[in-house]
């Protein structure tokens, strides 16, 4: 699914001014825009695609997969690879934090929704599963 299909109609500079609000005095966020910006525009494309496909394996639209399936699971610790490469240092702590906001939040929730009904509620059922076993 390419990124231009999964993130359909979300504009990020519409929710710069809500992000920065929120986020703007974290270390995360402030490295998260450094790296950002030093992208150059196919650069970023690139990365939205990485992350598209990404997600699209950690939902994954087969009604067989459970959220603890063996390439569910390792496809969010891909996840958290990209995270950390491209964005800002993030932990699976974190991470599960994001996906609580992936689900109670409907504009990023529907991005999930679109590769499979229940999608973000699998993925975030999937990342507790992956956080509470990097606990292990």
């Amino acid at each position: 699914m390419a990124e231009k299909e999964l993130f359909m109609g979300f504009d990020e500079e519409r929710y710069a001014d809500e992000a920065k609000s929120l986020w703007g005095e974290t270390d995360r966020f402030k490295e998260s825009q450094k790296r950002w910006s030093s992208y150059s525009k196919s650069q970023q494309r690139a990365i939205k695609e990485e992350g598209a496909e990404i997600t699209a394996r950690m939902v994954d639209k087969s009604t067989d997969k459970k959220p603890d399936d063996d390439s569910v699971q390792e496809a969010i610790g891909e996840y958290l690879a990209y995270i950390n490469k491209y964005f800002y240092p993030c932990d699976p702590e974190f991470l599960r934090s994001l996906s609580e906001m992936w689900v109670t939040d409907a504009r990023f929730a529907v991005n999930y929704e679109r590769i499979r009904e229940g999608g973000a509620a699998l993925l975030k059922e999937a990342m507790g599963i992956f956080c509470d076993r990097k606990k292990q």
